[in-house]
């Protein structure tokens, strides 16, 4: 069954905060740099007055908007977190056309963002005999991308779990295959906590062929 739901969304920045951007850009200042230092010392001066003038000048932030928009369905939605209120969530949604297909969980890295599913997802919802097709959502973790961020203290990983699980049962979904982008710390604690929710992990295996 697709997964059904949400608010449809656009990135839509504007020119004035394209313009301020512009402005921080030029008023920059830059510190002075050890001789022959490259990278022993962080990044090179060089290196950083090349990136200014490049997101100054010559980054295309419309056309970059244009594509994510084209590229990535994106929606909204409202999610209550105990203890914590209410957060608009943004998300990545896109439905293969598979009968079958698996519910997909993408959570990004942190710190990062939805963008990260940009280049596999395609790969994710695709028709194939040799793989499995999968229903997927990825979303802007609270503090990231456009969903709004919490406003007390004590927001952790069993939170963003919460998010992750009521997101997905919003959108008619009973159990899941998950999938992180994070190195050895964040992803494994995120595990545990999404376990707290719908039992142990599940991967692609087991949902094709369940032992029940």
């Amino acid at each position: 069954m697709a997964l059904t739901g949400g608010s449809p969304f656009n990135i839509a920045i504007t020119d004035d905060q394209l313009a301020l951007l512009k402005q921080r850009l030029a008023l920059a200042t830059f510190p002075d740099e050890i001789d022959d230092a490259r990278w022993d010392h962080g990044a090179p001066l060089a290196d950083i007055k090349r990136l200014v003038g490049y997101w100054k000048d010559a980054f295309d932030w419309r056309k970059q908007e244009k594509a994510l928009n084209a590229e990535l369905p994106q929606f909204t939605r409202d999610i209550d977190v105990e203890g914590f209120g209410t957060f608009n969530i943004h998300y990545v949604h896109k439905n293969s056309e598979v009968k079958g297909a698996i519910p997909f969980l993408f959570v990004h890295g942190w710190p990062g963002s939805f963008i990260e599913i940009r280049k596999i997802l395609p790969l994710l919802i695709a028709t194939s005999p040799d793989h499995p097709s999968f229903h997927v959502v990825a979303p802007s973790l609270p503090r990231f991308g456009f969903s709004t961020a919490p406003t007390k203290k004590g927001f952790e990983i069993s939170q963003y779990a919460e998010v992750g699980h009521k997101l997905m049962i919003a959108l008619g979904v009973r159990r899941i295959c998950d999938s992180g982008t994070q190195g050895v710390d964040y992803y494994p604690r995120c595990l545990v906590s999404f376990e707290k929710f719908w039992g142990p992990n599940q991967n692609a295996e087991d949902l094709i062929h369940p032992e029940d």
